[in-house]
């Protein structure tokens, strides 16, 4: 789909970005997805690009501007520009109601295709404004853009400047979900299991565990067709970028593979580390870091568990009542960051004060986890919480539920720092079993596991210093957008 959007000029905003800056720098083009978890990486990318010598500019529709703040307020004056876009009107596309949300997080799930299509109408107003910057002698010299907008890469054909595809999941996400679209497996039971056999490690997911983008492709369906064109437009970019980092995903970040086009994959991550923000990502906390880390204190090391399964994922009532009853049974201290609507039963947080915290609404996660009593985090894979986990050299139970939370829980299996306790978002887990592991977890049972993920933290904190891993691969990616090869 090439939609148009209506011939509005986006506009530069002043302060860090009014365009008229240091003409001489590359001047790089990043172009996020509205969503929470796409977003704060990617930004955090910015800012590490911005700090290494980097002009760039961040296209944004109006609703998302705020996200940018802390972003502009930590990057050296005049490195990050603003480029305003205008949202999508429900009328250009046909594809959103009126008054549509522009970011995920104000979105209902049935949305979230349709919303994906429609923003390929921003291809039309960006590539009017890096026109005008070229007339500006402010070129436009490469483009970063989020896998879920691959309809910047034939913007930057257009522009005869290099494409850059950024994954805010792993190199093994990467590979996975672009094989699905490459080569269009189709089902032919009701859980058939789909094998990668060009995926390291060959591995096999069942369908219902597959991405739900494309388990809801339809052939010929508008829609559909568009979101299969930007993942086949991700393959033409010049490399992909990956918030991993070789301790975790060494076979994916350190050969070719074949279903990336065997493009170079650069493991940059984990990025919030390599940034150092920690505090604030995304939201205030609703609870002050210093009061959740001054209840910890009171337990031993290694003997909390904390509970959280993102932002977008809401447990029913069934699924709350198992979880409570299983942390109720467990005797295990916890911290349960409970996403605001989720129905935690009544009396239970009275039952459990002594040994038990539920925080309504943003929990400050990383202050969290990074606590000495914290030792195992029980979580949806989402693979921003995964990092921060890693980072922390915290153990998991793994519940995966949708999108790449399958086969994060699959790399992390492989990597002996998870355990499963449970898979799907409309699994109802026995309180009773459930109960059994964390306790299990939580006492001698999960040594082995918890020792891993210690090693791995280690291995984390080597990788983002200077000469690991992922500094290495940034200091190459700055070296490519510094010094991009131009067509046009």
């Amino acid at each position: 789909m090439d939609a148009h959007a209506p011939p509005r000029s986006p506009a530069s905003d002043g302060g860090h970005g009014d365009g008229d800056g240091d003409t001489k720098k590359p001047h790089v083009l990043v172009v996020p997805y509205p969503a929470q978890g796409h977003m704060l990486p990617l930004l955090d990318l910015v800012a590490l690009l911005a700090a290494r010598g980097l002009a760039l500019a961040v296209a944004v529709t109006p609703g998302n501007v705020p996200l940018l703040a802390p972003l502009l307020a930590s990057c050296p004056p005049s490195s990050v520009a603003t480029v305003t876009l205008p949202f999508p009107a429900a009328s250009a596309s046909g594809l959103l109601p009126a008054g549509c949300g522009e970011n995920t997080k104000d979105l209902p799930g049935h949305l979230f295709r349709p919303f994906m299509a429609s923003l390929a109408a921003l291809r039309a107003p960006l590539l009017a404004w890096c026109k005008a910057q070229r007339r500006r002698r402010r070129r436009v010299t490469a483009v970063v853009s989020d896998m879920f907008t691959g309809w910047t890469q034939p913007l930057a054909a257009d522009l005869g400047v290099p494409h850059v595809t950024f994954s805010a999941s792993g190199a093994h996400y990467l590979a996975v979900s672009h094989s699905l679209w490459r080569r269009l497996p189709r089902r032919r039971c009701p859980d058939e299991a789909v094998s990668f056999q060009d995926v390291p490690g060959s591995p096999t997911f069942r369908w219902s565990h597959l991405s739900w983008l494309y388990r809801t492709y339809v052939a010929g369906d508008e829609v559909s067709e568009a979101i299969r064109q930007f993942f086949l437009w991700n393959l033409e970019s010049s490399c992909f970028v990956a918030n991993s980092f070789t301790a975790i995903e060494a076979a994916y970040v350190d050969r070719p593979l074949p279903d990336l086009m065997e493009k170079k994959v650069f493991g940059v991550g984990p990025l919030s580390d390599a940034v150092g923000r920690c505090t604030d990502r995304g939201g205030k906390p609703a609870v002050a870091p210093a009061r959740v880390a001054a209840w910890l204190d009171a337990f031993d090391d290694g003997s909390v568990l904390y509970v959280c399964f993102g932002t977008q994922q809401a447990l029913s009532p069934a699924q709350a009542a198992s979880l409570a009853g299983a942390l109720g049974r467990s005797a295990a201290p916890f911290v349960w960051a409970a996403r605001g609507g989720t129905p935690v039963p009544g009396g239970f947080e009275a039952a459990t004060a002594a040994r038990g915290m539920v925080i309504r609404g943003w929990a400050p996660q990383v202050e969290i986890l990074r606590h000495r009593a914290v030792g195992w985090f029980l979580t949806h894979c989402g693979w921003n919480s995964v990092l921060e986990a890693v980072a922390a050299g915290v153990a998991m139970l793994a519940w995966p539920m949708s999108a790449d939370q399958f086969t994060n829980a699959w790399l992390l299996a492989e990597a002996g720092v998870a355990v499963a306790v449970a898979e799907g978002a409309d699994a109802v887990p026995d309180a009773g079993q459930m109960a059994d592991a964390i306790a299990s977890a939580i006492g001698n049972g999960g040594a082995s596991v918890r020792q891993r993920a210690a090693e791995l933290g280690r291995s984390t904190a080597a990788a983002v210093a200077e000469g690991g891993s992922s500094s290495v691969d940034l200091e190459e990616l700055v070296s490519i957008l510094s010094s991009p090869k131009l067509t046009n």
